[in-house]
């Protein structure tokens, strides 16, 4: 092997160290954006703070936060996508990583609109966050408002249908409304016209929707003589209450 063989495999092999060395790192610490094979740590705890990812720190972050499968915070959630969007409509879509974290470095403006999303379910909060710490004292902390969780535990969703309709007296001097259970009565929640879970109403009027996945949905009810019912209805993970819904009976000219 001659000495200008020696060098080209010398450089070549130098290259190739160099890039592994620096490379690899930066794809293990890389805090562009919470992908789910990011290295991350301190799970839970407030990383927006001076000196660690607030201004000043070694890395700044602009949204950060863990998930976690209860409000209690004890067991992380892997893989939830998180969607944020800031005031300006700036959105980011993250991952929870193997830690349970996610972490946005994008410049973003507070307040942020915030959902998570697992599989089929959606939990958007009920306000505009009005920082980027989900992990900080007084908001997503054990013993206030629980954690951000999303849980695999879906709930039933339970209910009553009655009908209502209006007769005459038979002297004719007024009208009596005149109340009862429906059954056979389709239930159905469906999300933009695709139908994700039916049933029928029993005798007595009552139905049960098994496990349905928290999200928001269309709910709908429909008998035969009676005007159709349909409305928005979202999904809770936790006290769900059981519904009654009326249906009003058609009248003869409709």
């Amino acid at each position: 092997m001659n000495n200008a063989t020696v060098r080209w495999l010398l450089k070549y092999v130098g290259f190739f160290f160099c890039a592994s060395v620096l490379l690899i790192p930066m794809e293990q610490v890389s805090f562009s954006g919470g992908d789910k094979d990011s290295v991350s740590h301190n799970a839970g705890k407030d990383c927006l703070t001076t000196g660690c990812h607030a201004a000043g720190g070694w890395k700044r972050f602009s949204l950060a936060g863990t998930i976690y499968t209860d409000s209690e915070g004890t067991t992380i959630m892997t893989g939830a996508r998180i969607k944020a969007m800031d005031v300006n409509g700036v959105t980011v879509t993250l991952t929870s990583d193997r830690s349970g974290n996610f972490y946005s470095a994008v410049s973003m403006t507070a307040p942020f609109m915030i959902s998570v999303s697992y599989r089929g379910r959606v939990v958007k909060m009920p306000g505009a966050a009005s920082g980027g710490s989900c992990n900080t004292d007084g908001c997503h902390v054990v013993g206030l408002t629980g954690r951000v969780y999303i849980s695999t535990e879906d709930l039933d969703l339970a209910g009553m249908v009655i009908g209502t309709d209006t007769e005459n007296s038979s002297e004719m001097r007024y009208q009596e409304t005149v109340v009862a259970a429906v059954a056979n009565a389709k239930v159905s929640l469906s999300i933009k016209g695709n139908i994700k879970y039916r049933t029928t109403t029993d005798a007595t009027g009552a139905f049960t929707l098994r496990k349905v996945k928290a999200n928001d949905y269309t709910l709908k009810v429909a008998k035969k003589g009676y005007k159709t019912y349909k409305q928005p209805y979202e999904m809770r993970q936790k006290d769900v209450p059981a519904l009654e819904i009326t249906l009003e009976k058609k009248s003869n000219s409709s």
